[in-house]
């Protein structure tokens, strides 16, 4: 059975998002972290990320990259509970008009977008990046603390912007049901960091999230 995967980035009002682990907080604080978590980010963070990840075929690197970004990291109720709501908040955005830098989204057959940036930056870059491959909050002080850090590893030229393109359709044609030419890796560095320097001047918080159906 087939799935898609979509990734959200919106900029939103600032107490909104202030107010989102206040809304949660009751909630049960037990946290779960998937198995082989901790082994799996070791893994990537340490060298993982250089493996070849297909030949031309997907290796077992690659498969064991999606299954770990796929599966989220440690999580608890409140977490989830705040995710669902930030998803809301993004549809809200949408419906009610936003403006179109300030939003962006996209969806891919049999894979997660979110996914793909994170394969085309590699570990270290990607570390540069909020959240947890593609889920993140930041209220407008935060939006303002990282956005030098995303500037430094979405806006790149030269070689680096051409090996990043490249990593990421290496990753969308390979994992994905995305046809040949069609993918947009361009447009998936460009829109994160067009909706972070969007809330930065209009002093606005962001919202990130993937979602699977």
């Amino acid at each position: 059975m087939g799935h898609t995967g979509v990734w959200w980035v919106g900029a939103v009002p600032d107490a909104e998002v202030l107010a989102l682990p206040r809304r949660f907080a009751h909630l049960d604080e037990t946290w779960t972290v998937p198995d082989g978590c901790g082994d799996d980010l070791r893994w990537w963070l340490g060298g993982g990320d250089r493996e070849p990840y297909f030949t031309p075929e997907p290796t077992p690197a690659a498969y064991r990259f999606a299954a770990f970004a796929r599966g989220g990291g440690p999580s608890a109720p409140a977490v989830a509970a705040m995710k669902d709501a930030a998803r809301d908040l993004l549809r809200r955005a949408e419906a009610d008009g936003a403006d179109p830098d300030g939003l962006f989204a996209v969806a891919v057959r049999k894979g997660e977008p979110a996914t793909a940036l994170h394969h085309g930056l590699g570990a270290e870059a990607s570390a540069q990046l909020p959240g947890w491959f593609g889920d993140f909050l930041l209220g407008a002080e935060e939006v303002r603390a990282v956005l030098p850090a995303a500037e430094s590893v979405l806006a790149v030229s030269g070689p680096r912007r051409t090996e990043v393109l490249a990593r990421v359709d290496a990753w969308a044609y390979g994992m994905t049901d995305t046809p040949r030419g069609e993918f947009d890796a361009a447009g998936l560095l460009a829109g994160p960091l067009r909706v972070l320097r969007y809330a930065a001047a209009h002093g606005l918080g962001v919202v990130a999230a993937t979602e699977t159906y």
